[in-house]
């Protein structure tokens, strides 16, 4: 790719007349002029953008930024300028979005590289440095209704969702942010920060994310806490916010921020966890959709529980469904 160039002291003529359709043109000399495209000249009104050089042969796009084509005479004077469009195409250049595979080349130190998935990266002029920070797309909590919020809140802040359940002195207390689920097949990947999540002595998780079914008001929770201590992944199934009625752990090392994807493919739940938000693997098999409950909603939860330390605060940093 060629990025926009800059350079100081660019200032020549024509050394033929050109009409108002070429696409090719000769200065004398080039000197002081970026040696290879894209960069922006004038002559007369019309300003072109030089996407090619080949020693004092620019190879142009005419009639840029709302100037009109028209022939030039040569001793024409051609002058290199900084333009609207071109710190237009800077900033573009500057900070770059996409997918990874669609990255361009490094080249030009200082561009920061944010792709729809995966780390930012910065161009340090002959790599990508990976940087440790995700593009996250945060939920809103205007987007979720409560379940059983008793005195939990939820803000929105600094780029984040923030779910915090005050403690209650015995039994699971679930609070639920829930919205309608997609139309299948669909899959939701969420990212979370977590403050004071280690109490539990059942196999509960303490947050994460959460199927519901409206009708029956069951719920199925996935997500992180400690059994004893020991760090865990759990699976529980809900009869309501303060009734599991089975619960399974999974060995999971833990690391921050937590990040979970749950999917309906329109006959099997499937849910995953990673490390780096990259790399995903499943905590258990396929499991039918049907089972225990048909999930009409879907969101976020945290359980107040014992929460003894202090107030158990969550934060969701990222909520992307496809």
């Amino acid at each position: 790719m060629a990025y926009e160039r800059f350079a100081n002291g660019g200032l020549s003529s024509l050394e033929a007349a050109i009409d108002n359709d070429d696409l090719a043109l000769t200065v004398k000399p080039a000197v002081g002029f970026p040696t290879g495209g894209n960069f922006r000249i004038i002559i007369d009104n019309e300003i072109m953008l030089v996407t090619d050089v080949q020693g004092k042969t620019f190879t142009v796009t005419r009639a840029q930024e709302g100037t009109s084509a028209s022939s030039h005479d040569a001793d024409a004077a051609v002058f290199h300028v900084l333009t609207a469009g071109a710190l237009a195409q800077r900033d573009i250049e500057q900070f770059a979005t996409g997918a990874v595979a669609a990255r361009d080349a490094a080249g030009q130190a200082g561009r920061l590289y944010l792709p729809k998935e995966g780390f930012v990266s910065q161009d340090n002029g002959l790599a990508w440095d990976m940087m440790p920070y995700w593009r996250m797309t945060p939920p809103a909590s205007g987007d979720f209704t409560w379940i059983n919020q008793g005195s939990a809140t939820v803000a929105d802040m600094k780029g984040m969702m923030v779910l915090t359940t005050p403690s209650v002195a015995s039994g699971e207390n679930i609070r639920c942010l829930v919205k309608s689920a997609p139309a299948t097949p669909y899959e939701i990947t969420v990212a979370m920060l977590a403050q004071s999540p280690a109490y539990t002595t059942t196999n509960v998780s303490q947050f994460g994310i959460c199927w519901r079914e409206s009708g029956s008001g069951k719920l199925l929770t996935y997500g992180f806490g400690t059994q004893n201590y020991p760090e865990g992944f759990f699976y529980t199934q809900w009869a309501n916010p303060t009734t599991p009625t089975n619960q399974f752990v999974y060995t999971a090392p833990w690391s921050w921020p937590f990040w979970i994807r749950f999917s309906d493919d329109g006959t099997n739940r499937m849910v995953k966890i990673s490390a780096d938000g990259v790399t995903f693997q499943p905590v258990q098999a396929p499991q039918g959709r049907t089972v225990y409950l048909t999930a009409d909603q879907v969101g976020v939860f945290a359980n107040s529980w014992k929460s003894t330390l202090a107030a158990r605060v969550v934060s969701f940093l990222h909520w992307s469904e496809s």
